[in-house]
């Protein structure tokens, strides 16, 4: 597959005036190309808007692509933007790989079986081996993990940031080091104690707010599933 080719092509496709029917296989096109291109973030936005148009039985398979492409991305704040809003939809929950997604939601460490679950239905351009060695699934489990390891410690040494994540501590410092300088992670690493202390938000406010978010997501979601089971309580 010519990647750059197609999204040069859909790129220019993109100035034309097309047909319902062409501009529905335009959108879809663009998504494909972005997710073999391994733009994750970008494909799971376009996937995304197509589970809000496309036919209802579409819209499942439409809603877990986005899923998969977020759950894939770097992590950092763009990708918890967009994991917040796939969670927060009310048809993820009928996703077979919700649970990743809810764990990645709240922050919370992937464990290797799920993962090894998770990987069984992936395309081979998503375990895709990268520069250093690692696949594609391998560096966001990792960064998530790490993102979720700083809400957890104040600091950590090296070596148990590596115990934690599964791979050598040199490796893990040279990741959190990377998502450092990329502002994708907060805090700072001190390479004489071999010591990585994670900046805490300090905004109780926003904290707050976040919690009761998750709180009431969670409500409305078991709400909807008494509602289904007994129907003699929907209002």
């Amino acid at each position: 597959d010519d990647n750059v080719n197609a999204e040069t092509f859909l790129n220019k496709a993109a100035l034309l005036k097309k047909p319902d029917n062409l501009e529905l296989r335009y959108k879809v096109c663009f998504a494909k190309v972005l997710d073999y291109k391994r733009k994750f973030i970008e494909a799971s936005m376009r996937y995304y808007d197509l589970a809000c148009i496309v036919g209802e039985n579409d819209r499942l398979d439409a809603l877990q692509y986005a899923i998969t492409c977020a759950i894939l991305a770097k992590a950092g704040p763009q990708r918890s933007r967009v994991l917040a809003t796939l969670y927060k939809d009310e048809r993820s929950v009928n996703v077979e790989i919700y649970d990743i997604l809810e764990k990645m939601y709240l922050e919370r460490i992937l464990r290797k079986a799920e993962i090894d679950n998770f990987s069984k239905d992936l395309k081979p351009h998503q375990k895709a081996a990268l520069s250093d060695g690692s696949t594609v699934l391998e560096r966001a489990v990792i960064e998530h993990n790490l993102l979720s390891s700083s809400k957890i410690y104040n600091n950590i040494s090296f070596a148990e940031l590596g115990s934690l994540l599964e791979i050598p501590a040199e490796r893990a410092e040279e990741i959190a080091a990377r998502m450092i300088v990329e502002n994708r992670l907060k805090g700072s690493i001190d390479q004489i104690d071999k010591l990585i202390s994670f900046s805490k938000d300090t905004d109780s406010l926003s904290v707050w707010d976040r919690h009761i978010g998750t709180v009431c997501h969670s409500v409305n979601s078991l709400i909807e599933q008494l509602t289904t089971k007994h129907s003699q309580f929907a209002v």
